[in-house]
């Protein structure tokens, strides 16, 4: 018969290992690994990671946090590791804070020894650190004990203040009087009080200045020359165990444990000392199912995701109380199932539940009979290999429009590999292979905006994908170092005919401007158990000419290299994809084309 062909000319439908693999359309593909797509549709490796501190790392299943502080005065990237706070500058230099101690009741002898009360900060190794900075702090959360902050000093305990004092017995025989305060369990001031006397009682205490530093409720005496007034404080400081941390409104909001593991709690307006029980609310109850993120969203809401349910809280403005909220359920029946997955993309809100990644807005448009599916669907057999029993450690990121989800696969209990999903190109871009347990952006003055990684012992890489392709060089196609492999294996080519067996012609691949010196090609026939090495150690690397004087003209600098090999050795069969592997270093593919000759006759014989 006559000779047919197939291949891709464009690689922008992304990976869809999800699918029947000869049933994809042109421009997917079976497999990508350490791949990421060109906005013009074409294949390379991805840019590498680069270490960037190595002075905060520990042993493997340290989880904790990572945020980035920027105050006018301090640059920062705050790492809790091994349960520590470390706090990195723009040279990766990193400090380690003091841990904290539990303070006792002791007999001291006044001014016998100095005390600092504010330094200090201690976690479980394997308990996530939620972070949020608000008014020039950055403020965190272990879902066990105090809420603590980083100053762009030290590491603290936030306490509360004094609020009002109220008399509750006025007393008699007055003429002067004072109200005097128990002083602050966690050092800081002393509150300011103006206490005022008329017809010899005590008729009221203001508060000028609330001090700092209040854990509980002190206790209130007046002092004068009568007797008998009394009067109790009014302190509202941090609920204790908050586990969940966002700024938005000029406010914290934060989630509590256990009991309170449904209730939304928010400071007072730029007071972070000031949480007051009003400001609270659980959300729909307690009902089976607990808070597991919490997103700050668009025109002064927060979406409020649980494992089976996603509701939207809308605060104004002008809010008094939790009173003034409104709390709406967007879906009964889809939730998020960790954490760290819930990251807005651009207007969206993308989120790991129970049957893939999924999108807030069309979540939001599905009503209760008819789910959408995920935006995942087409990587089912990736999702599929999240190991569900440490699915709590799973995080992600909106960088360079794509949406980065790292996950623990198959029996690892640590993020071990990373799905990739192009959100211009809406596909997914394969698994990248860096260990990330967090990611976070920092703008240090000296560099810009940087995507950080932290890898499962605590080192903390920056990623490359920032260069522009004259700024890259062999270096930036390794991981701290370290080559890695990157491959592409294409849909299963039926030729136009899935039906007839097929002689085979050739192949030919297009090359785009690779550095690799080391790449293979291989092919896997529906008859074949796995691959066979077609083209080992091939040099791809792009050749440049190099003159020994300049040209009044710029010429193109795009250099594509043609391979092509021989089909006809090989026995007949019906399918067959191509597998194209480098070793190491840079990779880029234009276009994959393969020829055969379909075997009609013996099909009209068979029938």
């Amino acid at each position: 018969d006559l000779l047919a062909f197939d291949g891709i000319r464009s690689f922008a439908g992304g990976q869809a290992s999800g699918l029947q693999s000869d049933l994809l359309a042109e421009n997917q593909v079976r497999e990508l690994s350490n791949m990421t797509l060109s906005p013009k549709g074409s294949l390379e490796t991805r840019r590498g990671i680069l270490s960037f501190s190595t002075g905060a790392t520990s042993a493997e299943g340290s989880i904790g946090g990572m945020r980035y502080y920027d105050t006018a005065a301090t640059e920062r990237l705050v790492t809790v590791t091994q349960g520590r706070v470390y706090t990195i500058d723009s040279t990766g230099s990193a400090k380690l804070h003091p841990a904290d101690e539990t303070w006792s009741q002791v007999s001291r002898t006044w001014g016998s020894e100095a005390q600092n009360w504010a330094d200090g900060f201690s976690a479980a190794i394997d308990t996530p650190v939620k972070m949020a900075q608000f008014n020039d702090k950055m403020y965190m959360a272990d879902g066990d004990g105090d809420l603590y902050y980083f100053d762009g000093s030290i590491v603290t305990r936030q306490a509360g203040k004094v609020r009002a004092i109220t008399v509750t017995t006025a007393g008699s025989g007055y003429t002067s009087a004072t109200a005097v305060v128990t002083g602050p369990q966690w050092g800081g001031a002393y509150p300011q009080l103006i206490t005022t006397v008329a017809g010899g009682a005590v008729t009221g205490v203001t508060v000028v200045d609330g001090g700092s530093g209040y854990g509980s409720t002190p206790t209130v005496t007046i002092i004068g020359d009568g007797s008998g007034a009394t009067a109790t404080a009014t302190v509202s400081p941090p609920p204790s165990n908050l586990r969940l941390l966002i700024n938005t409104g000029n406010r914290l909001f934060a989630v509590g444990s256990g009991t309170e593991r449904n209730t939304l709690y928010a400071s007072d307006i730029l007071d972070a000392s000031v949480w007051d029980s009003s400001n609270s609310a659980v959300i729909n109850g307690d009902d089976g199912d607990e808070i597991v993120a919490i997103v700050a969203y668009y025109q002064n809401r927060i979406i409020v995701f649980k494992k089976r349910r996603i509701f939207q809280v809308t605060i104004p403005p002008d809010m008094t109380t939790a009173a003034d909220w409104t709390i709406e359920l967007i879906s009964n029946n889809i939730g998020c199932v960790a954490e760290a997955t819930a990251v807005q993309v651009n207007s969206d809100i993308f989120f790991l539940s129970d049957d893939g990644i999924r999108s807030l807005i069309r979540s939001a448009a599905d009503d209760f009979t008819s789910v959408g599916l995920p935006i995942s669907e087409v990587v089912k057999d990736v999702i599929q290999s999240i190991n569900t029993a440490a699915i709590d450690v799973c995080t992600a990121h909106f960088y360079d429009n794509r949406y980065l989800l790292a996950f623990p696969s198959e029996a690892n209990d640590v993020n071990d590999t990373i799905l990739v999903y192009n959100t211009v190109l809406q596909a997914f871009e394969g698994t990248w292979t860096p260990n990330v347990m967090q990611f976070a952006l920092t703008n240090f003055e000296d560099e810009g905006v940087r995507l950080m990684m932290k890898t499962t012992t605590g080192q903390i890489n920056k990623y490359s994908g920032y260069k522009t392709p004259a700024q890259v060089t062999t270096a930036d196609y390794q991981d701290a170092g370290v080559d890695y492999e990157s491959y592409v294996r294409t849909k299963d080519f039926n030729f136009g005919d899935p039906f007839s067996n097929k002689y085979g012609s050739h192949f030919e691949i297009i090359f785009d401007d690779s550095f690799s010196t080391d790449a293979s090609v291989s092919i896997q026939r529906d008859i074949d158990v796995g691959d066979i090495d077609v083209q080992p150690n091939l040099n791809i690397s792009s050749a440049a000419l190099t003159l020994p004087f300049t040209l009044p003209a710029i010429l193109p600098t795009s250099v594509k290299k043609r391979l092509a090999s021989d089909l006809r050795a090989y026995e007949k069969w019906r399918l067959l994809n191509i597998k194209i592997t480098s070793a190491a270093n840079k990779m880029a593919i234009r276009q994959i084309t393969a020829a055969a000759n379909p075997d009609t006759i013996e099909v009209q014989k068979t029938l």
